[in-house]
């Protein structure tokens, strides 16, 4: 993009909150640019392509039946979407034994299921206190902003190790964190934003009941599509300066000259633009305090799903173990077979900490023990440590430490000016998700709109 463009926005990232931005926009007749420092589209959302076309997506994958926005810009660009593959049974490890089970709920002992379902009971009742537009006026925010989420599990009193185990993975793999770094008011706005922290949990009418046809990119590389060469690839933002009733946005080859901006990057890649001036002390605070997840996802590739034959669905848990969750993450046609393996936060940590051969083994050490031996030999092994993607930092979203939101969550949506905020840590509802993404995009232009 060499000299200088003009446009009514400019649009900084080509994730799902900048694409959505972007497309209502030229939709209400501005014109636009988008710029996206990656040579793809989609952000913490990749869906990667086998030699053979077959679509794995790298990042962000599912989608809840509550996720309108996302299932409404779907149906619009065509795109379908196909159920999440849970027939058979589910297996969970810890203590010494592989659990076989169906439905939502282990075999573990009566007792400690019981205190699982009162603690999700009791973090339900909390998260309904926190309101969803301004989470930091709940009445007991300042207790809640005080207290870390390792904090409160452990007086939750689950009443075996495997429940306490898998309890604590479930609520780590949300943040993909040390939960000693997370508010405990973040855990709570979360579960409101989705509904309940059963929703957060569940494959069935949960946020991972559904996939995209083709790819969870697939919609954002449609919208890219439509806008043409309104998306500009490989042009990282170095500098964003307010001029009288213009903004002016630098990249290493070129500057947009616009009416409007629109941030639409995670929080820990905004803080590499310089602003000019500089943005308020407190914003800044935020920006830096918004740090992402740790959080390695392992696409498995098999010429076949062939747990499915073997009565199995694919979903597994191990807390703390080099596979800490696996999923079906096969397309709609069923072949080839497609695992998705998860760990989470210090213990996807510990597993970086590795060589790349012994990661490897560890995880198919791991999957070959409850799938069986065909499980040591997939055709393909595809590791993404989201915290060490340079325009990601981190995945699913940023998690926010004891304090941030009393004191600097109002700043979360609040523009700058002619600069405005987009991005699923914004998002009051799906907050987290694609489509909280979307929906931040959304909102952010329309912001724009009103004031045009």
């Amino acid at each position: 993009m060499p000299g200088t463009a003009d446009a009514d926005v400019c649009v900084i990232g080509a994730g799902y909150a900048g694409l959505a931005a972007a497309r209502r926009l030229a939709a209400a007749g501005k014109t636009v640019l988008v710029l996206e420092a990656r040579d793809r589209v989609g952000g913490r959302i990749w869906t990667h392509r086998l030699s053979d076309g077959t679509p794995i997506d790298r990042g962000g994958a599912w989608l809840a039946p509550q996720h309108d926005a996302i299932f409404s810009l779907a149906r619009e660009l065509g795109v379908s979407t196909y159920r999440t593959w849970v027939k058979g049974a589910h297996l969970l490890i810890g203590d010494g034994r592989t659990r076989r089970y169906t439905g939502l709920i282990p075999k573990i002992s009566p007792m400690a299921v019981a205190t699982i379902a009162i603690a999700q009971f009791r973090l339900d009742r909390a998260a309904r206190k926190v309101p969803l537009e301004a989470p930091w006026t709940a009445t007991r925010a300042a207790e809640w902003d005080a207290e870390t989420v390792a904090s409160y599990l452990s007086r939750t009193r689950i009443s075996s190790t495997i429940g306490r185990d898998l309890y604590d993975m479930a609520v780590r793999g949300l943040f993909a964190a040390d939960l000693n770094e997370v508010s405990l008011l973040h855990l709570l706005f979360l579960v409101h934003a989705h509904g309940s922290i059963n929703t957060l949990f569940s494959i069935e009418g949960g946020s991972q009941e559904n996939m995209v046809d083709g790819g969870a990119g697939s919609v954002a590389q449609r919208i890219a599509d439509e806008l043409g060469d309104a998306v500009r690839l490989n042009e990282p933002v170095r500098s964003i300066a307010l001029r009288d009733d213009r903004v002016d946005v630098s990249t290493a080859v070129g500057s947009v000259s616009a009416r409007h901006a629109i941030v639409a990057v995670p929080p820990a890649t905004a803080t590499d633009i310089e602003f000019v001036p500089a943005l308020p002390g407190d914003r800044m605070d935020l920006l830096r305090l918004a740090v992402g997840g740790m959080e390695t996802k392992t696409m498995l590739i098999y010429d076949e799903p062939f747990w499915r034959a073997d009565g199995l669905s694919g979903q597994t848990a191990e807390p703390n173990s080099a596979a800490e969750v696996t999923l079906d993450g096969s397309p709609s046609s069923g072949t080839p077979g497609v695992l998705a393996s998860f760990t989470f936060g210090r213990v996807a940590w510990r597993l970086d900490a590795l060589e790349e051969g012994e990661r490897k083994r560890a995880v198919l050490d791991a999957v070959s023990a409850r799938l069986g031996p065909r499980g040591a030999a997939p055709a393909a092994f595809i590791e993404t440590s989201w915290w060490h993607e340079p325009w990601s930092r981190g995945c699913s979203m940023a998690h926010l430490p004891t304090g941030a939101i009393t004191r600097y969550g109002a700043l979360l949506r609040q523009p700058v000016d002619r600069i405005h905020w987009a991005g699923t840590e914004t998002s009051t509802i799906s907050h987290g998700s694609i489509d909280g993404a979307v929906r931040s995009g959304e909102r952010a232009a329309a912001e724009i709109l009103d004031r045009s």
